[in-house]
């Protein structure tokens, strides 16, 4: 069900800092959003205060809800408590998983644009690929959140070893 955002009612909320909204809506505006935000029948809000402030900032009109009928107050705040305890981050080896293949995704990027370049008659005075020069590892490792391309390449090698 789709509701317009200015009738969903925000009260008295746990979550006091939001983090890096702007990053969320960059990724609900290249992907959508990936899980709808729950209110109650009243329309008060239960879960998902940060993917609503990333809806409004994209200038949503409306967003899709979740409508979830709650017992008790007890009820309402395992719902909140839980919607944001109960994650699991990524393990060393489930986040290096993730930055080989997006590194796979990104040598491929690169070389596309190194053939683009090159079909358009622009002279490359670098021979090395992108990858030589880190870029990609660069793009990887800020993705994945490693921090640099040389961070990203110390973790390689401790899980390569």
């Amino acid at each position: 069900m789709l509701v317009d955002v200015e009738k969903i009612k925000v009260e008295n909320r746990i979550r006091k800092k939001f983090g890096d909204i702007d990053e969320l809506a960059r990724s609900i505006d290249t992907i959508g959003l990936l899980h709808k935000i729950i209110v109650t029948p009243e329309m008060k809000l239960l879960a998902g205060e940060r993917r609503l402030k990333a809806c409004k900032k994209l200038g949503w009109k409306q967003v899709p809800v979740h409508v979830v009928t709650v017992e008790n107050y007890e009820n309402e705040l395992r719902i909140e408590i839980d919607e944001n305890e109960n994650r699991k981050d990524f393990t060393f080896s489930e986040r290096m998983e993730w930055a080989r293949r997006l590194e796979r995704v990104e040598r491929l990027k690169a070389e596309e644009r190194r053939n683009a370049n090159l079909k358009q008659g622009d002279e490359i005075p670098d021979t090395q690929s992108f990858a030589e020069r880190g870029e990609t590892r660069g793009i990887v490792a800020d993705k994945v959140g490693f921090g640099s391309g040389e961070q990203y390449r110390k973790a390689k090698f401790i899980d390569d070893n």
